[in-house]
């Protein structure tokens, strides 16, 4: 998948949401880190629910503005700028920066998403709009490539067929089908920016003239 992306000449960018804890080797190591995050309320608490103490360092500790891959997700939008849960981040993203989402994605492929709109989007008539028109989801399923494959729980915005139901194989099996509609997608979005931009004619430059 990378490498189309840059053969169609796609800026990429590969997050980790899943790596949350970095392991602590060294006790200069952890005491740095602690005197670094003093002030955080976040490095309370370690996987083992003890708390952090000098005399007693963990293995590991939540990486900071990464804690959970939601929290990732949110640092990576505000500061540089999907499989599985992947598609459950993005809709806690959609949540917490709307706007800012809505103005700049113009299409989301989800991969046997783990998301639930109805739990993180609720009844927001906007939202569920706009990922009605931008987002669609490829499921294992025996169906054929791209056949519609809606679920009476998930029915909020296209789904299709990965052409797989094997859940290891789709991302593979949906590939061409996911980058046609990016295409597609990119394709119709710059039409309506090219539609809404004002078209200066020869009759209204001499009237501003005039005027």
């Amino acid at each position: 998948m990378y490498q189309m992306a840059l053969q169609a000449h796609y800026d990429v960018m590969v997050l980790n949401p899943n790596d949350n804890f970095v392991e602590l080797k060294m006790e200069k190591e952890w005491q740095g880190l602690l005197t670094q995050n003093i002030e955080s309320s976040s490095l309370k608490m370690v996987p083992g629910g003890s708390f952090f103490s000098l005399q007693h360092p963990p293995k590991c500790i939540p990486k900071r503005c990464s804690n959970t891959p939601e929290e990732h997700m949110a640092y990576i939008w505000d500061y540089f700028i999907v499989h599985g849960y992947g598609g459950l981040v993005f809709m806690d993203l959609l949540a917490r920066r709307r706007w800012e989402v809505m103005s700049k994605v113009y299409a989301v492929a989800l991969i046997d998403s783990e998301h639930h709109v109805g739990h993180q989007l609720g009844s927001d008539v906007q939202l569920l709009a706009w990922i009605k028109h931008h987002c669609r989801e490829w499921v294992t399923s025996p169906k054929p490539l791209d056949k519609p494959a809606a679920t009476v729980f998930k029915k909020e915005f296209p789904m299709v067929s990965g052409g797989t139901e094997k859940y290891s194989l789709a991302p593979s099996s949906s590939l061409q089908s996911i980058f046609k509609y990016f295409k597609k997608a990119l394709k119709a979005r710059t039409t309506i920016n090219f539609s809404q931009m004002p078209i200066v004619t020869r009759g209204s430059t001499k009237r501003k003239q005039s005027a």
